[in-house]
């Protein structure tokens, strides 16, 4: 049986070899634990900035196209393929998208309040006899 290794995975394993000794310094556990703070923050900064812009721009936008569309129904200027029951739902779901950063910072600071920290730190467990 012949088994054949490509040249690229010989020269992908041997940088991997040759780098190893030098990003032994870089790659233990609290610089690991410190990339994945970061990035997770990073991770929960852009959700935070998606659900504003969810909320504040679609709910307004949800908001203030409902009102239009009630104001020219109402002064017979156009509208007339949208019925009020649409009107009304699109207030609705305007107005809760609106208040939707309010929901989400209210449930994480009630359920999730109590947050899980890592400080990297050994605690230590004694015993008495």
């Amino acid at each position: 049986m012949n088994v054949r290794i490509k040249t690229h995975v010989t020269l992908a394993l041997g940088v991997t070899v040759l780098l190893t000794p030098a990003l032994m310094g870089f790659a233990h556990a609290q610089a690991i634990d410190e990339l994945m703070r970061s990035a997770t923050g990073r991770a929960n900064d852009a959700w935070g900035y998606l659900i504003n812009s969810v909320g504040f721009i679609g709910g307004g936008g949800l908001l203030i196209g409902s009102l239009f569309y009630a104001y020219k129904k109402h002064n017979r200027t156009g509208g007339n393929d949208v019925s009020y029951g649409r009107i009304i739902a699109a207030a609705v779901v305007g107005t809760c998208l609106l208040a939707l950063p309010f929901y989400e910072r209210t449930v994480s600071s009630t359920i999730f309040g109590s947050r899980a920290t890592i400080t990297g730190e050994q605690q230590t467990i004694r015993f008495d006899q």
